[in-house]
């Protein structure tokens, strides 16, 4: 995973492949990425799958998504997620 360019058409794709059934959480990347295939979002399922958990989580907040809202833990972790 890389330091990837987050484009305007992967600023576009990403809300469409969150708001799909299949994602239940913006941190579940396989289901992203898998919605992205199935939608025909080619450009969002190479960004998906080749970008760093860094670069994933800007894209996320830039379209108005934050990674994990509340349920944190005083250490950081998610109880839905991190168990």
């Amino acid at each position: 995973m890389n330091r990837v360019p987050i484009t305007d058409e992967i600023l576009a794709q990403l809300p469409r492949a969150l708001d799909h059934d299949e994602v239940d959480h913006p941190l579940n990347r396989g289901a992203v990425q898998y919605v992205a295939w199935e939608l025909e979002l080619e450009a969002l399922a190479e960004f998906v799958g080749e970008a760093d958990a860094s670069t994933y989580y800007e894209a996320l907040r830039q379209v108005g998504v934050e990674p994990r809202p509340g349920g944190e833990n005083e250490g950081g972790l998610d109880p839905e997620l991190d168990g």
